[in-house]
């Protein structure tokens, strides 16, 4: 016959499971770092971006710090000053006006490639209508048009404009950059020299590390060279159409030409001297102040909030002269188009149309309040994500799938959480992306890999402890988050064993399937009340049952689930087979059972390919012996001291005898289990006292005393087994009186 092979025991399992996990939980995590690092997948870029859009919206607008103001050319305008593009002189006005009401600088968002057309326009329109009216050759006209040509040259709407900038000293125009990649763009190759841009200072690296400009839109002459400085107003959106970064710096004919708004900021700062010095993938320094960059150049725009959160006046307000003086004065003023048919939107981190001459104005305040952002370094990201994934690793094998996942969630969201604080307080980005990914991956590796493993173990548990505990009982063991320990652990614990009386002469008198037949009926009513408390079944001996309760499952009242089994199968025996048997003409059993606590170790015991869960220890023998001792004393339940004084306060006992049993140099006290102390009342209570008192009698050599409060017992139960013996002892001891130092003490000469 062939042996079945046993399923791997639950320590080997979670042994292999550990050495498996780790190997995945690593394998995963550095893949993860290869995919992320070298392949650097554009989806993860942008679920990234996300994520620091995610964390604006979680840190809400803050209150800028710069003395800026946005002067918005709306609809408003548009509509009282007219159509754009307005006349050069509507400019001039502008800017003498805002120079008046005590501003510091003036911003143009705006260029002026071309000289103004209006008044050419004007004058073709009034040559047409001339000729209607007077005719094409009409001396008339000829001298009304020389003229409107004279009052032209001389009211010059760019020269006008450009005499205003020189005159106010203190306005910014842009420059446009033109890439490489913008080769269809039109632009010019003027000399850096002609640009009034001061120049940025490079210290490290090369100009070719930053985005390079192959040609340039600029205002025409008249205006670009009464400036007070320039800078290029380039973006460069990411891949999802969102303007997070911006090049500090641009390459243009090997020099560098800052951003207009670190050079608007130099003047509002006061530090026009100093030009912006740039060192290479660290900072740009503007008056002192340092802006973390990247290595080509970019830094990140920290927004103080959605469109709206500066500042911002009507350009025709301003104009006619609606605003009071003191809300400019001491101000960097940028004016710049917001209404949506001038094409000046971009979608930031807050708004999907924002006004450009916003973003301007966000990255001056950055400058000005130092309120930077940084990028962690790429070591945080590695560090981050073993992190995420060693706790995964160390949480997820010790919980259930549910524990786990709740452990997932907490962490994921704990992460989440620590990330939005760096960025709020810190206004440090951690990356979010890659170690919530790496924790996700290592989680489900893990749980996948947990999933099979668990289903063996808990085929093997079912397989193991169904025929053993109660099907509550198995579901708690599955929950166990370390298993059963093999090898035995020493638990405090009670004990059971339970036999039939006379069975062997019982077998002799019947035939092998009537002793079947009675002991499968037994053993089946036994077995359920055992489980009935979850009480574990160990074995079956013969006739004889070994069972125990606090193992596998913790069990803090196991001596009373215990004692309540034993008196459960006593009267199971007794009102329910034994009228059974006496009808079927059967006959009747009878059992004995001894019960006690204390410490034991548990676990599984055996070969290596048969093991088996069971009890072993000293504690476990002495139960044996209390069973056979039911029959020395003729009661049907003994109690050791230990158990006796778990349960004192819940079941009424009493006390037999102080014995030593075979193989024990120690005495042990016994006692007899009689009942549930709420039904043990009456007769049964005063039975146990006065047996309680005989025996104090009995160890102080009182035999006459003893003797009859024995008798008393008797009379009260004429069956009372331990008072008939008692009464033996005492005609014994009167005749043949024990020694001076006599403890009491009755010595078992049988197990």
């Amino acid at each position: 016959m062939t042996a079945m092979a046993t399923p791997p025991a639950p320590r080997e399992i979670k042994v292999h499971y550990r050495k498996k996990t780790a190997f995945y939980m690593m394998a995963g995590v550095v893949l993860l770092m290869v995919f992320s690092n070298i392949f650097n997948p554009s989806l993860f870029q942008q679920i990234e971006s996300k994520t620091i859009d995610f964390r604006f919206g979680v840190r809400g607008a803050r209150e800028p710090q710069a003395p800026i103001r946005i002067v918005a050319i709306d609809e408003k305008s548009l509509k009282e000053v007219g159509q754009w593009p307005w006349p050069r002189a509507v400019h001039a006005q502008f800017v003498r006006q805002l120079k008046a009401d005590g501003v510091k600088c003036v911003f143009y968002d705006v260029w002026f490639p071309e000289p103004e057309r209006t008044q050419e326009q004007m004058l073709g329109q009034l040559e047409s209508v001339l000729s209607t009216t007077l005719g094409k050759n009409s001396k008339t006209k000829a001298k009304v048009m020389a003229d409107v040509q004279k009052f032209q040259a001389k009211e010059n709407g760019d020269a006008e404009f450009g005499k205003a900038l020189k005159e106010v000293g203190n306005v910014f125009l842009p420059i446009e950059v033109i890439t490489h990649n913008e080769q269809g763009n039109e632009g010019r190759i003027p000399d850096f020299d002609t640009l009034h841009a001061t120049e940025a200072q490079l210290f490290g690296g090369f100009t070719e590390s930053f985005p390079t400009a192959e040609s340039l839109t600029l205002s025409i002459p008249e205006l670009q060279q009464n400036v007070e400085d320039s800078g290029h107003i380039r973006f460069i959106p990411q891949l999802d159409g969102i303007y997070r970064f911006f090049p500090t710096v641009v390459s243009y004919q090997g020099k560098l030409i800052p951003h207009q708004a670190l050079q608007i900021a130099r003047y509002l700062m006061d530090d026009q001297k100093d030009p912006v010095k740039i060192v290479d993938g660290k900072y740009v320094e503007v008056a002192g102040k340092q802006m973390p960059i990247l290595d080509n150049g970019f830094a990140f725009i920290n927004y103080c909030g959605p469109s709206g959160t500066i500042t911002t006046y009507s350009a025709s307000d301003i104009l006619y002269d609606r605003i009071p003086h003191d809300e400019l004065k001491g101000t960097a003023v940028l004016i710049g188009a917001t209404a949506s048919g001038l094409f000046d939107l971009r979608p930031t981190p807050y708004t999907k149309a924002s006004p450009g001459v916003e973003i301007n104005a966000n990255i001056i305040e950055n400058i000005y309040s130092g309120n930077f952002i940084r990028l962690a370094p790429n070591y945080w990201n590695y560090l981050l994500i073993l992190v995420l994934a060693l706790l995964m690793w160390y949480l997820v094998p010790r919980w259930t799938p549910t524990q786990g996942m709740v452990w997932f969630v907490l962490v994921f969201a704990a992460y989440i959480v620590l990330v939005c604080i760096a960025f709020a307080y810190g206004q440090v980005v951690i990356n979010m992306t890659y170690p919530l990914l790496a924790e996700l991956l290592t989680y489900l590796i893990l749980t996948t890999y947990k999933f099979r493993t668990e289903v063996r173990h808990s085929r093997y548990m079912k397989q193991m402890f169904q025929s053993m505990v109660a099907p509550t009982v198995v579901d708690e063991i599955l929950r166990l988050p370390e298993g059963i320990a093999l090898g035995g652990e020493e638990k405090q614990l009670t004990v059971m064993f339970s036999d039939i009386r006379g069975f062997t002469t019982y077998s002799e008198k019947h035939t092998p399937p009537e002793v079947v037949e009675v002991l499968n009926e037994y053993l089946t009513q036994m077995t359920n009340m055992i489980f009935q408390t979850e009480g574990t079944l160990d074995k079956y001996i013969g006739d004889a049952i070994m069972a125990f309760w606090g193992a596998p499952g913790t069990q803090q009242d196991h001596a009373y689930r215990a004692c309540s089994t034993a008196l459960g199968m006593m009267d199971l025996l007794k009102n329910t087979l034994h009228p059974k048997w006496e009808i079927e003409g059967k006959e009747k059993l009878e059992i004995g059972i001894g019960l006690n606590s204390g410490g034991m170790v548990v676990g599984f015991v055996g070969s290596e390919s048969i093991k088996s869960y069971t009890l072993i220890g000293d504690a476990v023998n002495l139960g044996s012996r209390l069973e056979g001792t039911t029959k020395e004393y003729k009661v049907s339940i003994i109690i050791s001291e230990t158990t006796f004084e778990l349960v004192k306060a819940d079941m009424l006992c009493r006390e037999l005898d102080l014995i030593q049993v075979k193989g024990k140099t120690k005495p042990i006290r016994i006692y007899e289990l009689i009942e549930h102390r709420l039904k043990g009342t009456g007769d049964k209570e005063l039975r146990a006292r006065t047996f309680e008192a005989g025996l104090a009698h009995y160890r102080a050599c009182r035999w006459d005393e003893a003797i009859r409060e024995f008798k008393n017992c008797i009379h009260l139960d004429p069956q009372d087994g331990p008072a008939g013996i008692f009464i033996e002892r005492c005609n014994i001891l009167k005749k043949t009186p024990p020694p001076s130092d006599w403890d009491g003490v009755f010595v078992m000469k049988t197990k």
